[in-house]
């Protein structure tokens, strides 16, 4: 054999080594991966080969974000677009989703220290991907981890994480979601609290997206439901962010709260408007349906108005002259019209009021659930005190500047009653807000109207809160009948004071009281017979004690039974009314009505007659001659209001001739939490009207229905 054989033989063949090709072979095959965003490229592989894919995934997630710092964007954009998905925007499956996915979720994580301000493209992809609603929690729980880390490595995604989550709130309201949602909502919220517990500072940017996020009154009902569920569930681990959160919430049923009212007083006047094309005025109507008959007369705001539907009847069958057709045309024409108008101001009213009493429930059920006292103690935990503080201040803040508010306040009502330190902090922050009768008008004091709102709530649950106990009731009372005292005598004081200079200063007395006489008229309320011309100032001027004296006889009126007693002790029998002994806090009611200020002509001309008529039947006072004194001289004078300043007056007028805070709840839902803690309206002489429960409840069979179908 030949010698270079013999070496061929025994030496192994000497093969070139294509290094250059087999990386280009296999970057191929991981580089089909990487433009198809799928790993279906490698199913046939070898575990080795699925450790290289993981790992030339992570090198390739490295590489895009090092490019794009060089200028280079071709990578990092196939990289965005692996995490782009929308259910509604695509045509891939979740399935096919997951698995394309899944592999890239350890790549980015492994990058994740490198995710600044800089690739906003991809964490924005990241965070706003429909990853919660995939069908596989593993892979859910994977993609929450990377969430958790990018946040916790640059606080600065915080916000936008925030608002990517926060938009799952309403997920479930289309029928395609139903299913899913409790899922969706459950992993939701273990992502939140986690990054809330990770992030201590993060608490502001969850208020701001829940703020931002929250939905426009003007939603539908299943639409607020859903995100105010969601809020709410929130502030069980987020506890810190109760008052801010809670401020949006109220604000937001405030807005619904007041469209309510809005909506009420369209329709009274689209039916006044009715009325007037019936040529037939009826002057005084409004006063006397009575506030102490409201609970019938405006139970609902959609009640069926069959009164104003049969009067449109009656038009229809007037004859008119054959001279008038024309007119009588028109005037049908115009009949159609507002009774079309009636019943659709009807309509939205009821919607409205379904929805506010959809989402007002939600709350009151949340309210519910953390308002149970200790099972040993029976006592309410420290938590609910706080959540009380929390609703009195956001009271104090978001509801009391609010005049047309109808049903928000309840709440508080409803928190008051489930401790009597609730209530005490409820009536003291109201007192509180109203001042002190010396320095009432003094510069920097809280608005009249601020303070003529504190007084009206203040009676109205005095009068309304079935729980207060007697003692509490003459206490208020009490309090109530000094500060109209104090302000009476620090008002004559001022008189003489005034009276003493301009002695000294006017040497003829017929010029003072002409001076005098003028400055008091101005703008106000002129004197009554019995009243001193300098007293009797403007309505303005002394509008918080009218509004004082207003909540004395608005509470009597309900609650003179806790303050007197039978001739021999013990409680009132209200077929023997006379002789009855009263407690002394309502000694200086008197006082207070004869004042020269004659504070009934200023109050509620339906609440002063109703107190006149109380306090005759139970002996306790006769004043009918005043209000008859003030209805004379009312037809000689001007209204309040109709001065140099109609604006500010008129709505401290409006307040104390409309606003009654917590009169009945008619919502069908929310009220179940209020009626076993309500003090309905009860005449002399007869027990809780029955009666009224049943209008009430009648009145609304439409407005359950309603609720049901806008919620379903």
């Amino acid at each position: 054999m030949p010698l270079a054989e013999a070496e061929s033989a025994s030496s192994p063949p000497k093969v070139p080594i294509p290094q250059r090709p087999v990386r280009r072979a296999v970057s191929r095959k991981q580089k089909a991966i990487v433009e198809d965003g799928s790993s279906t490229a490698a199913t046939a592989t070898q575990p080795d080969t699925v450790i290289n894919k993981a790992v030339f995934l992570r090198k390739f997630t490295e590489n895009a974000l090092l490019q794009v710092k060089e200028g280079n964007h071709e990578e990092y954009s196939k990289l965005v677009k692996v995490f782009l998905y929308s259910q509604r925007e695509t045509s891939t499956s979740p399935e096919q989703y997951v698995q394309d996915v899944t592999p890239w979720i350890s790549a980015v994580s492994a990058n994740v220290s490198a995710l600044d301000i800089s690739y906003r493209e991809l964490v924005g992809a990241i965070l706003f991907s429909d990853w919660i609603a995939a069908p596989d929690d593993n892979f859910v729980h994977r993609y929450s981890t990377l969430v958790l880390e990018i946040v916790s490595a640059h606080p600065a995604w915080v916000p936008q994480a925030m608002a990517s989550l926060v938009r799952w709130f309403i997920y479930g309201v289309q029928a395609t979601e139903v299913a899913l949602a409790p899922a969706v909502h459950d992993r939701l919220h273990a992502l939140l609290e986690q990054v809330y517990r990770a992030i201590p500072t993060c608490g502001a940017n969850m208020a701001a997206a829940i703020t931002d996020a929250y939905p426009f009154r003007t939603a539908k009902a299943n639409v607020q439901v859903l995100f105010l569920q969601n809020t709410l569930r929130t502030l069980d681990y987020a506890i810190g962010l109760r008052r801010e959160v809670l401020r949006t919430v109220l604000n937001r049923i405030i807005q619904v709260d007041v469209e309510v009212q809005v909506g009420i007083e369209d329709r009274g006047s689209a039916a006044a408007d009715d009325d007037e094309s019936d040529n037939e005025p009826n002057f005084g109507a409004a006063d006397e349906e009575g506030i102490f008959e409201f609970e019938e007369d405006e139970a609902a705001p959609g009640d069926s108005d069959s009164e104003d539907e049969d009067e449109d009847e009656e038009e229809s069958d007037v004859d008119h002259d054959d001279d008038d057709d024309s007119d009588s045309d028109s005037d049908s024409g115009s009949d159609i019209s507002n009774t079309s108008k009636l019943g659709k101001i009807k309509f939205c009213a009821k919607r409205v009021a379904a929805k506010l009493d959809a989402i007002m429930s939600t709350l009151f059920t949340w309210l519910e659930q953390h308002s149970q006292p200790d099972e040993l103690t029976l006592e309410m935990p420290e938590s609910t005190g706080e959540l009380f503080m929390v609703f009195l201040d956001l009271f104090s803040s978001v509801v009391l500047p609010t005049f047309k508010s109808r049903y928000t306040q309840f709440f508080v009502f409803y928190l008051s009653s489930k401790s009597p330190q609730f209530s005490d902090l409820f009536l003291g922050t109201m007192m509180g807000s109203i001042g002190d009768p010396i320095r009432s008008n003094a510069p920097g004091q809280a608005t009249s109207l601020t303070k003529v709102a504190a007084a009206s709530y203040l009676s109205s649950f005095v009068s309304r809160a079935r729980f207060l106990p007697s003692n509490v009731v003459r206490s208020v009372m009490g309090v109530l009948v000094q500060w109209a005292c104090t302000y009476i005598e620090t008002q004559e004081q001022l008189q003489r004071e005034a009276e003493e200079e301009s002695k000294l200063r006017q040497p003829h007395p017929w010029a003072k009281t002409y001076a005098q006489a003028a400055a008091s008229s101005k703008g106000g309320l002129r004197s009554s017979s019995n009243s001193s011309p300098s007293l009797a100032a403007d309505f303005e001027r002394h509008a918080v004690f009218y509004a004082m004296t207003q909540a004395i006889i608005y509470t009597f009126c309900f609650r003179w039974r806790d303050m007197a007693e039978a001739p021999g002790g013990g409680a009132v029998v209200e077929s023997e009314l006379d002789n009855l002994r009263w407690c002394p806090e309502v000694e200086g009611i008197q006082r207070i009505v004869f004042s020269k200020l004659n504070p009934l002509r200023a109050c509620s001309s339906t609440i002063a007659s109703q107190f006149a008529q109380v306090a005759s039947q139970t002996n306790f006072m006769f004043c009918f001659t005043v209000l008859q004194q003030n209805r004379r001289s009312a037809s000689d004078s001007k209204e309040p209001g109709n001065g140099e300043t109609p604006s500010h007056s008129s709505l401290l007028r409006t307040e104390l001739e409309t606003f009654f805070p917590f009169d009945p709840m008619v919502l069908p839902i929310s009220r179940q939490y209020i009626d076993d803690i309500y003090f309905l309206w009860q005449d002399i002489g007869e027990e809780a009207s029955s009666d009224e429960e049943d209008d009430i409840n009648s009145e609304l069979n439409d407005d359950v229905d309603v609720v049901d179908q806008m919620v379903a």
